[in-house]
């Protein structure tokens, strides 16, 4: 393992994001039925670790005028992921393929290749198997572009973008407004452009970029998350923060934010869920452990929470600051699943973004050379 501080701040945010969804997971069941923290709190009681949690086999539709989407019955181990981590693992692998920064046409040919559209709806959320099928239609001529397959969604503003967007920030590192841009572009194949679901995607991937800084203050990073938004998801984060504000305790926080945004949906969108983490942020000054367990006990959308907080959490302090012995039970976890698409562990997938970081700083060296040489002329 590269003994580096960007290695161990890249490595920090693909383990803490891992490790939120993990965490979270385990008690969204119970959660985003409209039960919130209090569900949580009744049929456990405050949650600081991993438990084992069951995917009941359903149909079930996420919002009016969806389609009937199947899940599978799984039995997940403590410290298993979900389906954010899914493709988000896919979104790394785009980026170390492509050795730097990606377009939604390239996250689309790592679909094609490494989704099994069997297995959707174990651990691949079922509802990429529209998108999916969308982007396998047709011929040379007669294909969808990936670009406009997010606007077809029957769910814009959907958390799915947000929460597998932290590589961006990764090989964006120290450069949120380029993050923000390329969160925007590949979330296209989710999400439709100018959605909540492409805002929040922006938010996650500024804040995630800014926490490679190595000035970064928790104040820093928040101002990058809002400053590369549009104004109305602006307004909510501070709304959110506001609520931080008054209420600077994970505890505390949990009944004032389930008033806050509950009469707008029962579940959790993509803005809200964002909001959330940049509160919790706020909250715990980035620290992972209280971080990753606020999120769990917040109530909402819990994995999704802890899957969007978690790679800036992890890129602020770095792996040294995430609790080694979480680390180990979700690598463990991962490994042992049989339908994850998984295959890399968290080092090795941490070492190939290294890798694709350096090689687009390369790229921008040699920009920086080029422009300097005719400067100079």
């Amino acid at each position: 393992m590269k003994e580096n501080v960007l290695f161990k701040k890249i490595y920090g945010s693909v383990a803490a994001a891992n490790i939120g969804s993990a965490m979270g997971a385990a008690v969204e069941w119970v959660s985003v039925p409209g039960g919130g923290w209090k569900a949580i709190e009744d049929k456990w009681g405050w949650v600081e670790g991993f438990m084992s949690w069951i995917q009941k086999e359903r149909d079930v539709r996420y919002w009016n005028n969806s389609p009937l989407l199947h899940y599978y019955h799984m039995d997940m181990e403590p410290g298993m992921t979900e389906d954010g981590a899914e493709i988000r693992y896919l979104l790394a692998l785009a980026i170390i393929e492509k050795q730097g920064r990606v377009t939604v046409d390239d996250m689309a040919e790592v679909w094609k290749k490494h989704i099994n559209r069997e297995d959707i709806g174990r651990l691949v959320n079922p509802h990429i198997k529209i998108h999916y099928d969308r982007l396998m239609a047709g011929d040379g001529v007669t294909h969808i572009p990936p670009r406009f397959i997010g606007a077809m969604t029957p769910w814009p503003g959907l958390v799915d973008a947000p929460h597998m967007i932290g590589p961006i920030g990764i090989i964006n590192a120290g450069d949120p407004e380029q993050a923000a841009y390329d969160a925007a572009e590949v979330s296209l194949l989710l999400q439709p452009a100018e959605s909540g679901g492409t805002e929040s995607s922006k938010v996650i991937a500024a804040a995630t970029a800014a926490a490679f800084d190595p000035q970064a203050t928790v104040d820093s990073i928040i101002q990058a998350a809002r400053e590369n938004v549009s104004i109305n998801t602006r307004g909510i984060l501070d709304e959110a923060l506001e609520l931080a504000a008054k209420y600077p305790d994970i505890k505390e926080i949990r009944e004032p934010m389930r008033q806050h945004f509950a009469p707008t949906y029962p579940y959790a969108d993509g803005v809200e869920t964002a909001a959330e983490a940049i509160a919790l942020f706020a909250i715990t000054k980035g620290d992972v452990r209280d971080g990753m367990i606020g999120a769990t006990n917040l109530g909402r959308d819990t994995d999704c929470i802890g899957g969007m907080l978690g790679p800036i959490c992890g890129a602020f302090k770095g792996i040294d600051e995430v609790p080694a012995e979480w680390v180990d039970q979700v690598e463990t976890a991962i490994s042992r699943n049989a339908y994850t698409v998984q295959k890399m562990d968290m080092i090795k997938l941490s070492e190939g973004l290294y890798d694709a970081l350096s090689a687009h700083k390369s790229r921008l060296d040699y920009q920086s050379k080029m422009i300097e040489a005719l400067r100079s002329k």
